[in-house]
């Protein structure tokens, strides 16, 4: 696993991971999981079990192993508020709202799941003549997204909603289904500036 990115120990806190594929879960947004795999359904219950319902949503480097250890997973992920639960048969349904960006400093545990000490990373907030255009050309390809997808809402509403150009940068790459890849190097910059430059 890639090394944490500061250490402070007194802001680290345990908590269940739960990893997923081909996609990112971004702060401040909604995603909707199915989850069949025993460790994921364990990891989930660990989050239920928890006064605030959170966990930490990670996604894999390679989709295609089934049970992923921390060197599976990327180094950067979303501490997470379990919103909704339905139980199936075979599954377990979850709508989760991303809180904040973490970083996996520690793994503790992988049976029955995996748990891992992790450290809050907060959004970048730099700015600048550089970030103020990029941000504005990032809204006109948003206009463009928009008026393409037929989307009737309005392009300053979704800014207004956004609440700033890291906070767009991960609306946009939630909506135009990016490479994972892409959308994780999204939630790894360390500057809106590195953010809004992966957009262009």
């Amino acid at each position: 696993m890639d090394a944490p990115i500061s250490s402070a120990p007194a802001q680290t806190r345990s908590l269940a991971i739960l990893p997923i594929k081909n996609t990112v879960l971004f702060p401040n947004l909604f995603m909707p999981l199915s989850v069949g795999r025993p460790s994921s359904m364990a990891a989930i219950e660990a989050g239920l079990a928890h006064e605030e319902k959170t966990l930490v949503v990670v996604t894999q480097r390679d989709p295609a192993v089934e049970q992923p250890a921390a060197a599976d997973l990327y180094h950067v992920g979303t501490r997470a508020v379990i919103k909704k639960m339905a139980r199936s048969e075979q599954a377990i349904e979850i709508l989760v709202q991303g809180i904040e960006r973490v970083a996996l400093v520690a793994m503790e545990k992988t049976e029955p799941f995996l748990q891992a000490q992790v450290q809050p990373l907060p959004l970048p907030d730099d700015g600048g003549a550089e970030v103020d255009a990029m941000y504005r050309t990032v809204i006109e390809q948003l206009q463009k997204i928009l008026e393409l997808s037929g989307a009737e809402m309005p392009v300053q509403q979704l800014v207004a909603q956004a609440g700033g150009p890291v906070r767009l940068v991960y609306l946009i790459g939630s909506m135009l289904g990016m490479e994972a890849a892409k959308e994780q190097a999204l939630q790894e910059a360390n500057t809106q500036a590195e953010a809004l430059r992966l957009m262009h």
